[in-house]
């Protein structure tokens, strides 16, 4: 059945505490909005298992749910005298999370009113017993989902303790090989931003060549959920800007510092970058990509605090890539460590592969369940 919240549950605002009084060591989590504790305090005034949604900010609407104790600010609702499965009303409300998106006013400062939640509408089983046999299933893939998410998370460690164990620390270089500019031993490549670049209604959602937008490459490498295209003429007609394999995708404006390796798995034959981003050519006699790869990774944080301009918008122009230091240990231990990486890559992709049919699985049995 449908209901409107107000008809099964209350809700009220927490109390705001001054983000320079939190301290470190408190016994619980401070939630103020948002999609995490934003630190700890050492009182609560809302108790465990509790639903909350988000009131201002970007992230309003956003539903949370808290297993312990907690502080509540003034900018999130918290959700009490409801049902006694509350996990229920969470995955109820969760399943609605883009309609509660909507429901926001406010364009400077988006905020949910009071009035607009009571009268949000959800998807309702009242029957109890029904209830916990919907949480068991839904936990349980989440469960999934989370040790799933956590074996790559390993996985991703465990290149990262290899690299040093083979080279050290690559900011303070504590092998003391030898170093080269990065401009030194690739070429960078921009994209064509001339009277060609592709104007808005020459994108299409299929065609001749991938033409890489910014969700496209991640901090994980290609994501191709969202893609566009152009017609082969006006892929004929751009210049600068083609991937070869064995390229390197780097993203230079807003979020600096993503790498993308067009490799032989990538299932697209004719891709071009965008103006957000350039392509990285190793020496191949002297870099490695996928050596090269995890090395920027591990700079990155040095890399962006020294180099990345713009405060609206960070930058990483080509003209000061010449600032970026690389140390080039011997070729044969880079491969060595590429070989390594190419196998951890195999149980990634498994991994994944398991992890999106769970995520699949979650998100019908939400319809299911909840319309």
């Amino acid at each position: 059945m449908r209901v409107k919240l107000k008809d099964i549950t209350k809700f009220s605002k927490g109390t705001q505490i001054n983000g320079k009084n939190l301290i470190d060591d408190g016994a619980y989590s401070y939630l103020n909005g948002g999609i995490n504790p934003s630190g700890k305090w050492n009182e609560f005034n809302v108790s465990e298992n509790t639903v909350t949604i988000s009131e201002g900010g970007n992230s309003s609407g956003y539903v949370n749910y808290m297993n312990d104790a907690f502080w509540c600010g003034a900018h999130c609702y918290y959700l009490y005298d409801g049902p006694k499965n509350s996990k229920y009303l969470y995955y109820a409300l969760k399943s609605q999370q883009e309609r509660l998106f909507r429901i926001r006013s406010g364009a400077c400062m988006p905020n949910i009113k009071k009035s607009d939640l009571g009268n949000f509408i959800i998807e309702y089983e009242k029957d109890e017993v029904r209830q916990e046999e919907v949480v068991k299933v839904l936990e349980k893939c989440e469960l999934l989902i989370e040790d799933y998410n956590k074996k790559l998370t390993l996985l991703d460690e465990a290149v990262r303790a290899r690299f040093v164990e083979m080279f050290g620390d690559p900011v303070i270089n504590s092998c003391q090989f030898p170093v080269q500019p990065m401009t030194d031993i690739c070429d960078i490549i921009d994209g064509d931003r001339g009277k060609n670049y592709p104007k808005s209604e020459e994108i299409l959602d299929d065609g001749y060549c991938l033409f890489l937008n910014a969700k496209n490459v991640t901090q994980k490498g290609f994501d191709f959920e969202n893609c566009n295209f152009i017609t082969r003429e006006k892929d004929d007609a751009l210049r600068n800007g083609k991937l070869s394999r064995g390229d390197v995708v780097l993203t230079t404006r807003g979020t600096v510092g993503n790498l993308a390796y067009y490799s032989k798995n990538v299932p697209y034959e004719n891709i071009r970058i965008n103006s957000g981003m350039v392509i990285l050519r190793m020496n191949r006699s002297i870099l490695n990509e996928i050596y090269f790869i995890e090395l920027f990774k591990m700079k990155l944080s040095d890399i962006k605090e020294k180099i990345a301009s713009g405060s609206a918008q960070p930058q990483l122009p080509i003209s000061t890539m010449n600032k970026i230091i690389l140390m080039i240990p011997p070729l044969e231990l880079q491969n060595q460590f590429a070989s390594f990486v190419q196998e951890i890559d195999k149980s990634r992709s498994r991994i994944q592969k398991s992890l999106e049919a769970s995520q699949e699985l979650f998100d019908s049995l939400m319809q299911e369940y909840f319309g």
